[in-house]
């Protein structure tokens, strides 16, 4: 038969090692949560990054529009300008 002096030595180990496996599986899980924070605001700032670079960009589709229309009203004043031209011509009021 086991003694009573054998069968707490037995606990005694037993518990020592469960402490210790909570211990590691402690600090474990703190690494991991710190490593998931450091994750989350490395994120965070490539999203205001991100979104940063989107609000100074999304002009430049404007940009092109306004490009567009502008050379549309260069090109109708130069045909203002010449037809203006061709009537001064025509009143004999040419400069």
């Amino acid at each position: 038969m086991v003694s009573d002096a054998t069968i707490q030595l037995w606990w005694m180990v037993a518990l020592g090692l469960a402490v210790v496996v909570v211990v590691v599986v402690a600090v474990l899980l703190e690494l991991i949560v710190r490593t998931a924070w450091r994750i989350h605001r490395a994120v965070t700032d490539i999203w205001t990054g991100g979104k940063q670079i989107a609000a100074n960009t999304v002009t430049i589709a404007l940009l092109q529009g306004t490009n567009f229309l502008a050379g549309s009203l260069l090109r109708s004043a130069g045909q203002i300008a010449k037809d203006s031209r061709r009537i001064r011509r025509a009143t004999g009021r040419e400069a």
